[in-house]
This record gives C-alpha cells, structure tokens and sequence, in this order.
C-alpha cells in the first residue's frame, strides 16, 4: 500500500487546473475530488483518468453549464490512483483545482 493511501489524516494538496489537458500527477496519488468553475460563456467538460492519458481508466467527470460551480469530495479515503491523474478538458476552459494527497 503506498504511503499517500496510507496517511488518511493527512491535508489534500491541490493541483490548479490550466483550463486545458493536464497531467494532474504521475505518482501514486489519492484522488479525493476538485473544484471546477466556468464563465458564462462556456460549459467545460473535465474528464479525470487514472494514468497519464485519456484512454486510460475514467475516475469522474465534471460537465459544469453556464458559469455554475461543482465540487465533488470522495471523502478522507479519496480513490487510489497508483499511476497518476490525468485531467482531459474535452470543452470549455474551466479554472479550479483538483485535490489528491501524494
């Protein structure tokens, strides 16, 4: 078990999202949610992926309309990503940021 998996009690370190495609992390992470935000003009979608690409396993997707705001927690357990965090932005440029524990 790897030790981000194993210190639960520990804070979240947040990832800003770039308004694009993005590697999150490619360590062994702890996925535990994001924060996403958007203007009016736009409605982004964010798909997160367990790995380094968008082809690998999708963990969640955010789909926010019209300058609305989504924040997703998973809890203090989060979701065990052993190969890293890809964030796919497929529309829009949304801003926020991705919490996981390394």
């Amino acid at each position: 078990m790897s030790n981000a998996h194993r210190r639960h009690d520990s804070p979240a370190t947040l990832v800003a999202l770039t308004g694009a495609a993005q590697q999150i992390t490619s360590a062994d992470a702890i996925f535990l949610g994001f924060s996403i935000a958007d203007d009016a003009a736009s409605t982004p979608v964010v798909n997160f992926h367990h790995g380094t690409a968008n082809t690998d396993p999708l963990i969640a997707t955010a789909r926010k309309a019209d300058g609305k705001h989504e924040t997703l927690w998973f809890g203090p357990n989060g979701i065990h990503c052993p190969d890293g965090i890809y964030a796919d932005v497929t529309a829009g440029a949304p801003s926020g940021s991705v919490f996981i524990r390394t």
